[in-house]
């Protein structure tokens, strides 16, 4: 009984395999006999020897060319991580074997798998077993074929399931439902809120919930979504959050307007520049991404997705939801000095006006320079318009009705000064223009005279 024929050495990849000799004593492959060197050329033997062939080298494993040709599995040892995959020892030959090809998901941990026997498939082979390149993939695809089958036959486009984080992408996360079978949930569908990264919000080896939103059955493709399995957490927001209220948030981004912050995982607010209590340092002086700090809520809007919030400034209590009436006093911050007047904000949404002559500053120089922005000024409200849009201000200690009537004093027109009673000059009465008489030549000047004459003489003649 003889062994199936091996190939000789050969740089080729050897498919198909020539027939070789195989002993029946140990399996192994006769040596070729050497073939008979070809007659060399006259000359050329005259010029220098003809080089001696060299044999063929003995393939390095004949189990394992005979399971490539067969296609069937063999046991590997993995030795180590090499560039682009795994070194891998196959009976007496050293195979590579990718790292797509080690695993039906991507390998995260590619150490995890050092040290390991695993049955591999044999994809190429050249050079008698020197160039041997491996696959596990391909036998755990087959061996799940079915399973997967049956697994894809069970999913419905609308049901929800539980399944297990294979990987991370920067688009998103994939999801095995079983057996292999895997779908993409985007970042836009991994939760309500905004999503950066998919690893913020799972890692792989999570248990998660998802609902299937789309099977492709051309492609193979499926659409999952975990946000459409949860409860949306904005459903306990009116419940949770008190208008009038701090809570503890973290700022995660700014934008020009204003500052989102973070109050629970998937709630958001806006904190709006322009509700900020005024400092000279502008509105983001003090904030800190990623850092917790207090923030009021002034506004909710569930439906919306919306809530508002600022910092909780010192005093807050006596300025968020109060209602100011005419005679209250209150601590407000200048949020600008104009020449007319002091603007200062006393809460979210609300900014009063202290006329300059109910500020106690006197029209004087250097008012905008005596009440610099984000001085505290303590004031005092004297009336409210326009549903609380318009409130005047005063500061607190300045006698209005004493300011006022200063005020009107300085402004009063003064008398004009007295007439002069002084009868106008008298106008000298105008000479009429007296005729002119044209010059005449004075008598005796020579060349007058001559010319005259001469100008007479030449009319006599004409005529």
């Amino acid at each position: 009984m003889t062994e199936e024929p091996l190939p000789e050495e050969s740089s080729a990849e050897i498919v198909p395999l020539p027939p070789v000799a195989v002993s029946q004593a140990d399996g192994e492959p006769p040596e070729a006999p050497e073939p008979a060197a070809p007659e060399p050329d006259a000359a050329a033997a005259s010029a220098e020897p003809a080089a001696k062939p060299q044999p063929p080298r003995k393939p390095r494993d004949p189990a394992v060319i005979r399971a490539f040709r067969a296609g069937h599995p063999l046991d590997g040892l993995v030795e180590k991580v090499i560039k682009g995959g795994y070194e891998v020892r196959v009976g007496r030959c050293r195979g590579f074997c990718p790292h797509s090809q080690m695993d039906i998901h991507r390998v995260v941990n590619a150490e995890e798998h050092v040290g390991k026997i695993y049955a591999f498939k044999i994809l190429q082979l050249r050079r008698g077993g020197e160039d041997v390149v491996l696959s596990r993939r391909e036998l755990l695809e087959a061996e799940h074929t079915d399973e997967m089958k049956a697994v894809r036959a069970t999913l419905i486009e609308g049901a929800v399931m539980t399944g297990r984080v294979a990987r991370l992408t920067d688009f998103g996360a994939f999801v095995d439902l079983g057996a292999g079978v895997t779908g993409l949930v985007h970042l836009t569908e991994l939760a309500h809120g905004r999503v950066v990264r998919a690893s913020d919000i799972v890692t792989v080896g999570d248990r998660v919930p998802v609902k299937i939103t789309k099977l492709e059955d051309a492609t193979g493709k499926i659409s999952l979504s975990v946000k459409q399995a949860v409860t949306d957490p904005w459903e306990s927001v009116p419940a949770s959050f008190t208008v009038g209220r701090a809570y503890t948030g973290k700022v995660k981004r700014f934008a020009d307007f204003g500052a989102f912050v973070e109050l629970r995982r998937e709630i958001e607010a806006l904190a709006p520049a322009r509700e900020f209590p005024p400092s000279a340092g502008g509105w983001r002086d003090g904030l800190v991404v990623e850092a917790p700090s207090e923030w009021v809520v002034i506004a909710v809007d569930a439906p919306r997705r919306r809530i508002t919030v600022v910092p909780a400034f010192t005093g807050w209590e006596a300025l968020v939801n109060v209602e100011l009436t005419p005679g209250m006093q209150v601590t407000g911050k200048i949020v600008k000095t104009e020449v007319f007047g002091i603007f200062v904000w006393l809460g979210p949404g609300r900014v009063g006006m202290v006329p300059r002559v109910w500020s106690g500053a006197g029209d004087g120089p250097g008012f905008e320079q005596r009440f610099p922005v984000g001085m505290e000024l303590h004031v005092e409200v004297v009336d409210v318009a326009d549903g609380g849009k318009r409130v005047r201000l005063s500061v607190v200690g300045v006698d209005r009705e004493a300011a006022e009537a200063a005020r009107a004093a300085s402004l009063r027109p003064r008398p004009a000064p007295q007439a002069d009673r002084r009868p106008p000059p008298e106008r000298r009465p105008r000479r009429e223009d007296a005729p002119r008489s044209a010059p005449t030549p004075e008598a005796g000047s020579g060349f007058g005279d001559h010319l005259g004459e001469a100008l007479r003489a030449a009319l006599k003649r004409d005529s």
